[in-house]
């Protein structure tokens, strides 16, 4: 695939032929027009239009343009895991995946059970498969609504799109053996040890950064330096901690990684500039997916593709602005 070439998957058949999926998307839009759902402390403004029915009718803006529409256009790629690739059948999966589905769910007011169903909140989106180079000249040229493709978050990006609010903060940690002697950066020091790690320019440094003294070989892909893990070349191989936790999640008793983790980097979803109404939607989606009521959906994906089980957010005062 081509620099800047991309191609369309839809979940399933779109239901915008289908009677109920055509009343469903109706009522939504109707609903949000009137502002007629009214909960807890929207009683007291009974009467007042929702933001987002006032949003919707003032402006031509990309959330109208979804709604009228009937899905999402989504951005993102198949050959990464654990943030989007196919699965043995095919299927387009992963943890961008299912942002994608929280985020179909949040516009087209499907709950919880129907998000969980998988096809359900899919025959809301059309991913669209692009290269990395293409994010944001895709963005641009309006051939998707938002990218969900673990996109690392930059001053010279946000000169061109703008980003939300993160909902993954990336690092670097080593992958070990699971019987390996070593369990913490600190066991490495002095000891002779040999890092693999993907060759880039900075690749040396970046070990360095954790194990001063680590002799350091570089491979053409991460393939090569596990592989060199496994075979016993290494003694640890420096990998993204995503990439880390998904492989200890598929092999929990062949990997283990290191508690520490370094060079932080975000990833975060990716709009076009100057449509504040629908960034503001897609941050509220990620935002209650990651400390709100969707939690529970936020927690199940980070369980399947991290292996790790998040524990709830806590209540009183909100944790994100301690």
């Amino acid at each position: 695939m081509g620099p800047g070439h991309h191609h369309m998957i839809r979940g399933r058949t779109r239901r915008t032929m289908n009677d109920q999926r055509s009343r469903s998307v109706s009522s939504r839009r109707s609903l949000l027009r009137g502002g007629a759902a009214l909960t807890g402390a929207a009683v007291a403004t009974a009467g007042v239009p929702s933001y987002r029915a006032l949003a919707q009718e003032a402006t031509e803006g990309r959330l109208k343009t979804i709604l009228d529409r009937g899905n999402v256009l989504i951005g993102t790629g198949s050959t990464n895991p654990p943030w989007h690739f196919e699965d043995e059948n095919g299927k387009l999966v992963g943890f961008d995946i299912e942002m994608a589905k929280i985020l179909a769910g949040g516009l087209f007011g499907l709950d919880h059970a129907q998000i969980l169903s998988d096809e359900e909140p899919r025959s809301y989106i059309e991913f669209v498969i692009h290269e990395a180079d293409a994010r944001i000249p895709d963005l641009l040229t309006d051939k998707v609504d938002i990218n969900l493709q673990f996109m690392t978050v930059t001053p010279n990006r946000a000169l061109q799109v703008d980003f939300t609010i993160p909902y993954y903060r990336e690092g670097v940690t080593l992958l070990l053996p699971a019987d390996s002697p070593y369990n913490s950066l600190a066991d490495f020091e002095g000891q002779g040890t040999t890092i693999a790690i993907l060759a880039n320019v900075t690749a040396e440094d970046m070990i360095h950064r954790g194990v001063v003294d680590a002799e350091v070989q570089q491979f053409d892909s991460v393939a090569s330096s596990v592989e060199a893990l496994d075979s016993g070349r290494v003694d640890a191989t420096g990998i993204d901690l995503s990439t880390g936790r998904w492989l200890i999640a598929q092999n929990p008793d062949r990997y283990k990684t290191v508690p520490e983790g370094w060079d932080a980097q975000t990833y975060a979803a990716s709009v076009r500039p100057g449509d504040q109404s629908w960034l503001n939607f897609v941050n509220v989606v990620l935002h209650e997916a990651m400390v709100g009521l969707d939690f529970p959906l936020y927690r199940q994906a980070f369980a399947t593709y991290f292996g790790e089980e998040l524990n709830s957010p806590p209540t009183g005062f909100p944790v994100e602005y301690k």
